[in-house]
């Protein structure tokens, strides 16, 4: 079973999300020594991504990378662009041959982890975070991600134990805290997992995608009505019906036994 869009569009969105986290922490990378030619362009190439123009940044680090093809922000920025435009395989390629190069730059692994991810290659993505969680047990981008793989893979006990250990040193992170409630809905806790989220789409800076989770929850739980007046602030009448027929294949798969992590943590 494939998920609707519109579903896909409320979830977590699981692999963005990754990404902004590994930008929160600020940590730096292990800097390749490229030419003083392609810093100013390695610069335009960072710039240009973060406003999300991916197609230009990847060519830009792409020059970069004629240049100097060991620039290890080169190879990390062009993964990045890849990954967004979901050429996937690209983005591999380079986050490998820059894990070569600089074994120990945990954002270089998180970011291949999130591609394992869209490559719905959980088990090496498992291992991918792990590997990121070595150098640095803390890097919140690790930690989601690990969970999330977890989640995917149906392990959802292990994911929660993941989530847990992240909110000790993360206690207000939105992502983490609404990935855990939807883990623990699909594992059988819904009365947790909607208590959890039902607290975090009270915050006035609550995004569309925790509405949608809640969302989710209730359609799991068989409150159609509850998720149709969820999903009324962010979605039109015909997107909401789509949703409500995927809650409701997802709760028949859930109470047949069914793994669903892989269709919810997309």
């Amino acid at each position: 079973m494939h998920q609707s869009s519109f579903l896909t569009r409320l979830l977590i969105p699981a692999i963005l999300a990754m990404n902004l986290s590994a930008c929160s922490m600020g940590l730096p990378s292990e800097m390749g020594s490229g030419p003083p030619v392609g810093q100013d362009t390695l610069r335009l190439a960072q710039a240009t991504s973060e406003t999300g123009d991916n197609e230009t940044a990847a060519r830009l680090f792409e020059k970069v990378l004629v240049a100097d093809p060991t620039s290890v922000p080169a190879l990390l920025g062009a993964g990045n662009s890849y990954a967004r435009m979901a050429q996937n395989s690209r983005a591999e390629s380079v986050l490998l041959r820059a894990h070569e190069l600089a074994p120990r730059d945990v954002e270089v692994l998180t970011t291949l982890g999130r591609v394992y991810l869209a490559q719905h290659q959980s088990e090496k993505a498992v291992d991918t975070y792990d590997n990121a969680l070595r150098i640095d047990g803390r890097n919140v981008s690790a930690l989601t991600g690990k969970g999330v793989a977890l989640d995917t893979l149906s392990r959802h006990k292990q994911a929660q134990g993941v989530y847990e250990d992240a909110l000790t040193y993360y206690p207000t992170n939105f992502i983490l805290r609404s990935n855990y409630a939807l883990s623990l809905a699909i594992s059988g806790d819904i009365l947790r997992g909607t208590a959890i989220l039902q607290e975090l789409v009270k915050d006035p800076s609550a995004a569309p995608y925790v509405r949608g989770n809640l969302a989710l929850v209730y359609g799991l739980d068989g409150r159609d009505n509850d998720a149709r007046a969820t999903l009324v602030h962010d979605m039109t009448s015909q997107e909401i019906e789509e949703n409500i027929q995927t809650y409701q294949a997802l709760r028949r798969m859930h109470r047949e036994g069914k793994p669903i992590g892989s269709l919810v943590f997309v």
